[in-house]
């Protein structure tokens, strides 16, 4: 990646943390989401430190926080965690007076996920998090078949929620509230003949969910007790099966750049990622980079960029360690960087400020 090119990025995920285009108010409701990916997208460019100083940290960070449901705000404990942006109309604030609670204000699991990941990304230590009442709330959603719910409202029940619970068990170090066992019989339920993983038994192995139950398998240390010897090569299998020059989701698909992470990830977990060629889907992204706007498109035909084929787009090259794109390396089963962002640790993320544009 060019120098020219790399500050183009980075001034995207600047550009979208400043502001939202009208075209994202759709997402309004995962805003935290959003977020996520431009803290960590800027973390793995190297430039978090540089683009956000303390102060502009600390805005994002009381932002977070402040669409956290602790248990002394909550109309219900299952309603505790993260939301993902303020679009219930909550006052900006810490003033706990003018919190007003009510049964529609309530966590979901996918954005207290991505709640944890920013704020590890911005050097936070979690001391502000409500564990208790996260971790409480997150064994509430599980299923009696073993998925896990988005919210305690009622809502889908799948893989991908399974894969954020146990992410956040995981950034939180503790696993008491979620029984293990059951998870891992609905993620050997999901298990497809062609050796991919659907979102819910009996569906279409699929490029995203194979990554979620792929990764929550690696975070629980039980991948070889699921997938014994025959079982891991048809999954490895399955995954070079899916490049076509990048990777698509499905058989059948034409290649999408987020597809480079669900997949290339996958192979990375497995420590098998060496055996697709890098080159061709490296190739494939490049078309699908903007070098002077920054950012990345789904596909090639794609005029413009969006935060979330960027981030992954980005993920990518940090998986297979591309040194001309000079990125920091990747976790991929939490998807973001090594080691967090300690550079700027902040210690228990204090202070007033506003944050009204986040």
């Amino acid at each position: 990646m060019s120098h020219k090119s790399h500050k183009a990025h980075v001034r995207f995920f600047k550009r979208m943390l400043d502001g939202l285009p009208y075209q994202y108010a759709s997402v309004e409701s995962s805003r935290t989401t959003m977020v996520y990916f431009c803290v960590t997208a800027l973390d793995m460019l190297g430039a978090l430190d540089e683009i956000l100083k303390v102060e502009k940290k600390m805005e994002i960070i009381e932002w977070l926080y402040n669409n956290q449901i602790t248990s002394d705000k909550a109309f219900s404990w299952r309603h505790c965690g993260f939301k993902g942006g303020t679009f219930v109309g909550q006052p900006y604030g810490n003033e706990e007076d003018d919190y007003f609670s009510h049964d529609y204000d309530h966590s979901h699991i996918a954005q207290t996920y991505s709640a944890l990941a920013a704020l590890r990304s911005l050097g936070d230590d979690f001391a502000r998090v409500d564990r208790a009442a996260v971790l409480r709330a997150v064994g509430g959603l599980q299923q009696t078949n073993g998925s896990f719910a988005a919210t305690s409202d009622g809502s889908e029940c799948d893989m991908r929620f399974l894969y954020c619970a146990f992410a956040i068990c995981t950034f939180l170090d503790d696993w008491s509230t979620v029984d293990t066992d059951l998870a891992l019989n609905y993620i050997n339920s999901c298990k497809s003949f062609d050796g991919g993983f659907g979102l819910l038994p009996q569906q279409e192995s699929h490029g995203g969910s194979t990554f979620c139950a792929t990764a929550a398998l690696v975070l629980m240390g039980r991948l070889d007790e699921c997938l014994p010897g025959p079982e891991r090569d048809d999954l490895v299998r399955w995954c070079l099966h899916r490049q076509i020059g990048g990777f698509q989701g499905r058989v059948n698909k034409v290649a999408d750049t987020c597809y480079s992470f669900w997949v290339g990830g996958t192979l990375k977990l497995l420590g098998e990622l060496p055996l697709v060629s890098a080159d061709d889907t490296s190739a494939f992204v490049a078309t699908c980079e903007k070098k002077y706007t920054g950012g990345f498109s789904k596909t090639a035909d794609d005029d413009h960029p969006d935060i979330l084929h960027s981030f992954y787009s980005l993920c990518w090259f940090s998986l297979i360690e591309d040194q001309s794109r000079a990125l920091r390396r990747l976790d991929p089963a939490l998807a973001t960087c090594e080691g967090g962002n300690r550079t700027h640790a902040i210690e228990g993320g204090g202070g007033e400020g506003g944050a009204e544009a986040w």
